[in-house]
C-alpha cells in the first residue's frame, strides 16, 4: 500500500465522528485556546491515543513529540481531564450508531438491557458501571451510558417508547421501574425473584408466589396473572409471570450454585432460596394472547446476546483494562473512549459488510466476533499512524519519555564491576579435547 494511502487513513477516521464535534468541544469547555494544540481536532486525538491506542501518558507525550506537537504528560494529563463532558456529548450524537437497510421488521422493536462494572487499579470492588441497550435484531447499540458503581442498573435510566419490547435480568425487576417503562408504551420481559418483587393477585391481595408453585402440582411450565404495585404512587401494572421447572441435572446444578454461593457470602441458605433455584421464573408485561408462556420463555433466552455485545468490548477493545483511579477524570475519559471505539467499529462494520448476515429474524451464519477483531486493528493502526514513526526525531521523542526526578533512581551496575568490564580482558574460552 502506497505511504500516502497509509497516511490518510487517520483522515478517513475522523470523517466518521460527528462533524458537530470541534463546536461541542468548545461548548464542554474542553478546547478553549489554542497554544500546542492548535484545533479540538489535536484534542480529540490525544483522546484517541489514549482510549484507542491505549498508549500512557508518557507515551502520548512521545507520539506528539514525534509528531511536532511537543507535550509532557503533565500536559496530556491536563487536557484529557477537560474532556469527559465532551465525549459524552460526542457519543450522543453518535447513537445510534447507523441507519439501517430497510427490512421487514413488523412493528415490534426488541431492545436488550444490561450493566458490565468495571474497576479500576488496586480496587477491591467496582468503580464504575457501563449501562447498554441492544437492539438483538439489527445487531446495534441502541444506547450508552457510564456511571459511578453506586447508581444501579435500572430500566429508567433508558429511554423507551410504544412498539418497544425490552428484556433484561432480574436486576431490573422493580416494580417503580416497571411502571414507568410501561407508561412509555414499552413491554418489558425479565427475570424476576419474588423475594425483591412484591406480587399481589386480581383481587388486590398478596400473592405468594413460592406456594402458589408446588400448590400447581407437577408441570414443567406454570402461569399466574398478578400485578406489581408503585407503593408511593399507588400505580398497579397488570403482569404474567411464566415459570420453567429445570430438569433434573439442572436443578442439581442450580442447588450446588445456590449453595456455594451462600457459603462465599457467609449466611445460611433459605429453605425457600433453595425451592425457587430449581426454576427459572419470567415477568413480562405481554398478555398470552400476544405471546404464549412458551414463547416468552424462549424470547428471554436472546437476552444472552448482549452479554456477547458486552464481551466484545471487553475483549477486542481492551475495554475493562482501566489505568485511571476512581474519581479520576481520566477514567471517564477512557471508558468514554472505549465507547466511542466500539461505536466506530460498528459503524464501519456496518457500512462495509451490512447486517443482514447477522439479523436474528433468520438463520445466521456468523457473528460479529472475527469482523470486529480485524477492524478494531485497522482503528488502532489508524490512530496510531506508525508508518510515519520513521520519520520523527528519534532524540526529541526520547526526552520525552525519560524518566522524571525520582528518589529511588533507576538501576546500575555496581562501579567496581563496570571498572571490571571495561578494564579486565576475559579469557579465551578452552574446550575440553
Amino acid at each position: 500500500m502506497p505511504l500516502s494511502v497509509i497516511a490518510s487513513k487517520y483522515d478517513e477516521l475522523r470523517q466518521e465522528l460527528p462533524p458537530e464535534s470541534a463546536q461541542l468541544a468548545r461548548e464542554c469547555e474542553a478546547f478553549q485556546r489554542a497554544r500546542v494544540l492548535e484545533s479540538p481536532d489535536d484534542l480529540l486525538y490525544l483522546v484517541l491515543l489514549y482510549s484507542i491506542g491505549d498508549l500512557s501518558l508518557r507515551e502520548i507525550a512521545g507520539v506528539c513529540t514525534g509528531s511536532g506537537k511537543p507535550l509532557t504528560d503533565e500536559a496530556v494529563r491536563q487536557r484529557l481531564a477537560a474532556c469527559p463532558v465532551w465525549l459524552e456529548r460526542v457519543l450522543g450524537k453518535l447513537l445510534p450508531a447507523q441507519a439501517l437497510p430497510e427490512r421487514e421488521e413488523g412493528p415490534w422493536q426488541l431492545v436488550i438491557c444490561d450493566g458490565s462494572q468495571i474497576s479500576g487499579p488496586g480496587a477491591h470492588g467496582s468503580d464504575y458501571r457501563w449501562h447498554v441497550a441492544y437492539d438483538p435484531v439489527a445487531q446495534r447499540v441502541q444506547e450508552l451510558h457510564v456511571s459511578d458503581v453506586h447508581t444501579g442498573e435500572s430500566l429508567t435510566r433508558f429511554t423507551w417508547g410504544p412498539g418497544m419490547v425490552v428484556l433484561g435480568d432480574r436486576n431490573f425487576a422493580k416494580a417503580p421501574a416497571l411502571v414507568a417503562t410501561r407508561a412509555t408504551g414499552a413491554h418489558v420481559v425479565v427475570r424476576m425473584t419474588p423475594q425483591y418483587l412484591r406480587l399481589w393477585d386480581q383481587t388486590g391481595a398478596p400473592f405468594d408466589l413460592v406456594a402458589a408453585l408446588p400448590a400447581a402440582g407437577s408441570p414443567a411450565r406454570v402461569s399466574f396473572a398478578v400485578e406489581v404495585r408503585e407503593e408511593k404512587s399507588g400505580q398497579t401494572l397488570p403482569v404474567w409471570i411464566h415459570a420453567l421447572h429445570l430438569n433434573e441435572q439442572q436443578c442439581n446444578r442450580a442447588r450446588r450454585r445456590a449453595k456455594r454461593h451462600a457459603r462465599r457470602q457467609g449466611r445460611t441458605l433459605r429453605t425457600h432460596t433453595l425451592f425457587l433455584s430449581e426454576w427459572i421464573l419470567v415477568l413480562t408485561t405481554l398478555p398470552p394472547t400476544e405471546l404464549d408462556a412458551e414463547a416468552i420463555l424462549e424470547l428471554y433466552r436472546i437476552r444472552w446476546q448482549v452479554e456477547l455485545v458486552i464481551k466484545r468490548y471487553k475483549s477486542l477493545l481492551a475495554a475493562a483494562q482501566l489505568r485511571a483511579k476512581r474519581g479520576s477524570p481520566l477514567a471517564l475519559v477512557y471508558l468514554r473512549g472505549k465507547l466511542l471505539f466500539a461505536l466506530l467499529v460498528e459503524r464501519r462494520a456496518m457500512a462495509r459488510v451490512g447486517n443482514d448476515w447477522t439479523q436474528m429474524l433468520t438463520v445466521r451464519g456468523a457473528t460479529w466476533w472475527r469482523l470486529w477483531q480485524l477492524l478494531a486493528k485497522e482503528l488502532q493502526e489508524a490512530v496510531l499512524d506508525t508508518v510515519r514513526w520513521s520519520e520523527w526525531d528519534w532524540r526529541a521523542v526520547l526526552r520525552a519519555l525519560a524518566e522524571r526526578p525520582r528518589h529511588r533512581k533507576l538501576q546500575t551496575l555496581p562501579p567496581a564491576v563496570t571498572d571490571w568490564l571495561q578494564s579486565t580482558p576475559l579469557a579465551p574460552l578452552r574446550l575440553a579435547a
